[in-house]
């Protein structure tokens, strides 16, 4: 049971700081993806360093910062939805160079974080 009260709290708080980070973004007049942008490249790079450091061990502590925190400070389906908007409105190239960067900077950043976490 108290395995599902970590990963909860670790959602909540994931979802706040989300929605914090997508808030200050448009508030910034930035372009309407950027938010995700942000949280799914950060994101990339927690769980980097997360599963380098918790890479074999079990505990509550990893379901509330992988399942919990991560889970729901970063999303696909969100990145999905903007894909789905840039094709509609015509924006092939912007499509095309956002989906890179989300599969390519995410990759690199979980690379990165994976070693900035040292050694298990």
């Amino acid at each position: 049971m108290k395995k599902y009260l970590y990963i909860s709290l670790g959602a909540m708080i994931g979802a706040l700081l989300r929605f914090s980070i997508s808030y200050a973004a448009m508030a910034a007049a930035s372009p309407f993806f950027m938010g995700t942008l942000i949280v799914n490249m950060l994101g990339a790079f927690i769980a980097g360093v997360v599963l380098r450091k918790y890479h074999a061990r079990e505990g509550h502590l990893r379901d509330f910062l992988i399942t919990g925190l991560l889970g729901s400070f970063t999303t696909f389906s969100m990145l999905t939805y903007e894909q789905y908007l840039l094709l509609s409105y015509g924006e092939y190239y912007i499509f095309l160079t956002y989906l890179t960067i989300n599969i390519v900077g995410g990759f690199s950043l979980a690379l990165l974080g994976w070693k900035a976490g040292g050694s298990r």
